[in-house]
């Protein structure tokens, strides 16, 4: 393990080089990474990064933005939301967005984090009419190209084979929107992936998969209005939630579920979102939402006595072989929902209801743990959820049923108990029968199903620059689940402290422990036994400027895992540096990571800076180094372009990949280029 910190020493003498000085912030914070990387769904949904890059454009007036458009930048806890109100409608508005430090619960990180989207601006709502909301936007066509340089194995023909993959390796994006933050959207978002064809074969129409919405917002007494694709957001997540939402991670007051019902769906994804029509009226403090959506989802199907059924719903979007191909679309889904909320500024209870009609029955497993899967082609759900503030306590929560009156339920507190000091108790419990087919509420598992849990966390701000961050959760599954063939129960804790001595600089240090349960490796026994995971990890990181053109970002990270006496390790390191030149529309970067792991217990994630706005999550296993390099050219003023390069090599590896994904040698490379113009 000394390589790692000879490289991590090497970046700190590095990182002593030069003066601390302004630069515009391209690192993402380090407890915002964790959380991403915890929580890998939420990275290849990029509406949010739209959302965000376009506030760096048009900036949010903190002035005159309503509740709902601070949840919409991601940024600020109910809490915090809750202090800027009560302080603006105590004290007017504000001066200057560093007054922000005198409104409780705000310190030096947070409003860095908030400068690139916010301004305190004019303190008279705009009043904008029809022509404004077509006008007065922006246009944006974005064009991405991808290729994997090496050729896999499924790209490869021989004299008597075909390839099996129909398509060729490159990837395609082409998306034009229409963006008028908070008010109206509309666009057109084109995909193929690797191995798809294109105008030919399966994919006659040209791209694999489209998408297309109009979304309207605040008109008259529209709350929210969308055409085409679009997602749904219920209460805390137990009947349906579609967008990203985070769970666990170093942002540990950020637990509860916050968005609008209605969003527009702008991302490449071919599987979370509805299709079809939804609306959202307010009148006084009351809202009424409807929705309705026809899907045409892909599919396993088979059959018994000549009846049909659905034995697996495929997601991932790929159509590149014959058999990919005859899964396109083989299951209908109809959805349809409701949503009435009564919120008076301070207090809000709302109630939910959703229904989904598929073509074909799905049918559960016939293992044991499989007993309380989807059943059926009918699945309703039903919920109440509330929200209010009291003093200084934020309450929500969320109790929904299924059709078979089967219950699920999670209530949370947030709370701040002095100047300095914050702290959060959510308790959750989901009945084991529990059904929701695109759930997505608290919790370690991927629907709220079989669990039971007490989570509490604390955030206290030693001084303005320094804040030290923990949580403990307890938890108990009543059932089995895959790979625990017995009800258990486990624990995580994790801790974290912060230095931010300015708007540049940040040291971030994480120490979590985790202590699960898996079936043991038994040879000849039905039933396995069941052996504690016990879990350490370490992360040290490091971001500041080297003067000002150059900004570095540093990280080491350890884990040691132990289950059944058998122990693995896991490590990584990388440096990042990000030059921009003060002459020249031009910014390089480039990352060189180290890595190792002792097996899939000691797997390492680390979130890298993608091209545009995205940022996406690595997952390294094995042992090597990985490169990358990317270049931003500001070509005009309104046109720029990304160039990004990236290569993995494995120690003493033969192949990378497996399947038909596999390529000889022992590393693999990966190209992206992207356009974009602004109109």
């Amino acid at each position: 393990m000394k390589h790692p910190l000879i490289i991590l020493t090497g970046g700190l003498f590095l990182a002593a080089w030069r003066p601390l000085c302004a630069q515009d912030p391209s690192f993402l914070p380090a407890a915002a990474e964790e959380q991403l990387e915890h929580n890998l769904h939420a990275s290849t949904d990029d509406t949010h990064w739209q959302e965000l890059h376009t506030y760096s454009r048009r900036k949010l007036s903190l002035n005159t933005a309503d509740a709902a458009a601070l949840r919409s930048l991601g940024l600020l806890t109910p809490l915090q939301i809750n202090s800027l109100l009560t302080y603006r409608r105590l004290l007017g508005a504000l001066a200057s967005i560093y007054e922000l430090q005198a409104v409780p619960g705000f310190d030096t990180a947070l409003i860095y984090r908030l400068l690139p989207y916010v301004t305190t601006g004019s303190t008279i709502q705009p009043s904008y009419t029809w022509r404004d909301y077509m006008h007065a936007g922006e246009h944006a066509l974005l064009l991405r190209y991808e290729r994997q340089l090496e050729r896999a194995r499924g790209y490869k023909r021989s004299d008597t084979a075909a390839a099996h993959y129909a398509g060729t390796p490159d990837q395609l994006l082409l998306r034009y929107r229409y963006s008028f933050p908070r008010y109206v959207s509309w666009g057109l978002t084109m995909e193929k992936d690797a191995g798809e064809q294109f105008f030919k074969g399966a994919q006659r129409t040209g791209f694999d998969f489209y998408s297309a919405h109009f979304f309207l917002r605040d008109y008259k007494k529209i709350r929210a209005l969308v055409l085409g694709d679009f997602t749904v957001n219920m209460g805390q997540g137990l009947i349906h939630w579609q967008s990203p939402a985070f769970g666990k991670s170093a942002m540990v007051m950020q637990i509860k579920r916050e968005g609008e019902v209605l969003r527009p769906y702008v991302s490449a994804g071919e599987f979370l979102f509805f299709r079809g029509a939804g609306i959202t009226l307010q009148e006084g403090s009351w809202q009424l939402t409807g929705f309705a959506s026809l899907r045409q989802l892909d599919g396993s199907t088979a059959g018994e006595d000549s009846l049909e059924y659905v034995s697996a719903m495929v997601t991932g979007g790929y159509h590149r072989t014959a058999a990919e191909a005859a899964r396109k679309g083989v299951l209908q889904q109809r959805s349809a929902g409701a949503n009435v909320v009564y919120d008076n500024g301070n207090w809000c209870i709302g109630l939910n209801v959703i229904q989904h009609l598929y073509s074909a029955p799905f049918r559960k497993g016939v293992k044991p743990y499989q007993m309380f899967a989807l059943d059926g082609d009918r699945f309703f759900n039903v919920s109440l959820d509330y929200s209010g503030n009291w003093k200084q306590l934020h309450c929500f929560g969320e109790t929904a049923a299924d059709a078979a009156g089967n219950i699920a339920t999670v209530n949370g507190i947030l709370a701040s108990l002095a100047p300095r000091v914050d702290a959060a108790l959510l308790y959750r419990h989901y009945s084991r029968a529990y059904q929701a087919v695109n759930g997505n509420a608290f919790g370690n598992n991927a629907r709220p199903q079989n669990e039971s849990g007490w989570y509490t966390a604390l955030s206290l701000r030693i001084t303005p620059h320094i804040r030290w961050e923990g949580y403990a959760d307890l938890f108990r599954f009543p059932w089995l689940k895959y790979r625990v063939h017995a009800p258990t129960a486990g624990r995580d804790l994790q801790m974290m402290l912060t230095y931010t001595p300015d708007k540049h600089t940040e040291v971030f240090v994480r120490y979590r422990y985790s202590n699960g349960v898996e079936n043991a490796s038994a040879m000849g026994s039905y039933i396995p036994p069941l052996a504690d995971v016990v879990k350490h990890g370490w992360r040290w990181q490091l971001s500041m400027p080297l003067g000002q053109p150059c900004k570095l970002r540093s990280r080491l990270e350890l884990i040691r895992t132990a289950k059944a006496g058998v122990q693995q390790e896991g490590w990584l390191c990388y440096h990042e540096l990000q030059y921009k030149f003060a002459d020249h529309p031009l910014s390089v970067s480039a990352r060189i990571t180290w890595f190792g792991t002792g097996g899939s217990g000691s797997t390492v994630y680390a979130m890298e800076s993608g091209i545009g706005a995205g940022y996406s999550v690595q997952q390294f296993n094995g042992e090597g180094w990985q490169y990358n390099v990317g270049i931003k050219w500001k070509m005009r003023k309104r046109l720029s372009c990304w160039l990004r390069w990236s290569r993995i090599r494995y120690r003493d590896a033969a192949t990378v990949g497996s399947g038909w994904d596999a390529i000889d040698g022992p590393g693999r490379s990966n190209l992206q280029l992207q356009v974009q113009l602004l109109l």
